[in-house]
């Protein structure tokens, strides 16, 4: 019998990737309003945004609500976009945000794995209990149900509802306590070691680290190439 009663997942990057790359959807929206940036540009505004926004300090303790999700989606792409050196009135912003959206809800840009429906329905045969908990806006039910797959999941939770981001262990909580879960009752599997690994640990959860590009140094957790490895875990 398994020390498990529930597999709790991150979303990007674990089941969920962009096709084509996060980076160049962000450039053919900007070269849509008539900016030209390369790839490498856009990749180094987007660390700029992650170690600005993204930071522990900054992702500890914010409102749970959609307007302020709302409003911290602007501030990022303002920030976004200035670090292009792109000189945004807000009438251009709005357009950038709408294209952008546009772009997500397109048929195919957002893919599920090829492992993973087959792993989710394996596991929900198997018994266990599923969750997602992903640093994400408010739009992330929405963006499951887009790839088909809420119907898989007990609890689909974003720091947006939250009110704080992995790392920070009060997500965690929140997931477990809303799902009744000792926290060494779950395993937790997300593709950061920093924001997945460590913040399951800080709430007292299992943490696997998926590595689907075989690009980690030595962890000190379990380490799988893809969702399939969970089965030897389990």
């Amino acid at each position: 019998m398994s020390r498990y009663e529930a597999v709790l997942f991150d979303m990007g990057y674990t089941l969920v990737y962009f096709e084509p790359k996060h980076a160049v959807i962000l450039g053919e929206v900007l070269r849509s309003l008539g900016v030209e940036r390369s790839e490498d540009e856009i990749r180094a505004a987007l660390r700029a945004v992650w170690q600005e926004f993204f930071n522990e300090e900054a992702t500890a303790d914010f409102p749970p609500t959609e307007e302020y999700d709302a409003w911290m989606e602007a501030e990022l792409q303002r920030f976004l976009l200035a670090q292009l050196g792109v000189k945004a009135d807000e009438a251009l912003r709005r357009a950038y945000a709408q294209r952008l959206e546009a772009w997500f809800r397109r048929p195919g840009v957002i893919r599920t794995y090829p492992e993973v429906r087959e792993v989710l329905t394996t596991l929900r045969e198997q018994g266990y209990r599923l969750g997602i908990i992903s640093n994400w806006s408010w739009n992330l039910r929405d963006r499951v149900a887009q790839v088909g797959l809420t119907d898989f999941f007990e609890l689909i939770w974003a720091s947006a509802y939250a009110g704080c981001n992995k790392p920070h262990r009060c997500i965690f909580d929140q997931a477990l306590a809303q799902m009744g879960l000792e926290a060494g009752r779950a395993l937790y599997v997300g593709d950061s070691y920093r924001h997945d690994v460590v913040g399951a640990r800080r709430a007292g959860m299992d943490a696997v680290l998926l590595d689907r590009d075989g690009t980690a140094t030595e962890a000190d957790c379990p380490v799988i190439g893809d969702l399939w490895g969970l089965f030897d875990l389990l």
